[in-house]
């Protein structure tokens, strides 16, 4: 599933001192318990169920006004690939958002693709409010 768009910011060091570290994006995913380096902790909820994930950052590489991220996510019986392009263009934080979603569970593919889709759009409305 694929995700673009564009943030209006107003200010563009503000943006491109976020956008320089990943950990500023991992601040920015809901339920994050704890950060350790490139791996992370999360309780998330899906549904009516709240599952404990593990998550770590398998790549993260940048430039001046710009930062690609590959995020893998594993839960009880879920597994998410999340890869990210954030690039910075008049005065706007353009994002290209690609993740994978492989559930145990195929009756439950969708509903938790809905899931990892809200997460998503969470995480790019906190990256908004913090590069404003």
């Amino acid at each position: 599933m694929k995700l673009q768009g564009k943030i209006k910011i107003n200010d563009i060091s503000k943006a491109e001192d976020f956008i320089s570290s990943y950990h500023n994006l991992l601040r920015c995913v809901p339920g994050v318990k704890e950060i350790d380096g490139n791996r992370f902790t999360a309780k998330s909820k899906i549904g009516f169920l709240t599952i404990e994930t593990d998550g770590e950052v398998k790549a993260f590489n940048k430039g001046d006004n710009w930062s690609e991220t590959v995020i893998e996510i594993i839960g009880a019986g879920v597994k998410a690939i999340v890869r990210s392009l954030v690039k910075i263009q008049d005065h706007e934080l353009v994002y290209d958002v690609d993740y994978d979603v492989d559930v145990q569970i195929p009756a439950l593919k969708n509903f938790v693709e809905k899931q990892v889709s809200q997460l998503t759009k969470q995480i790019l409305e906190c990256t908004a409010q913090a590069v404003s």
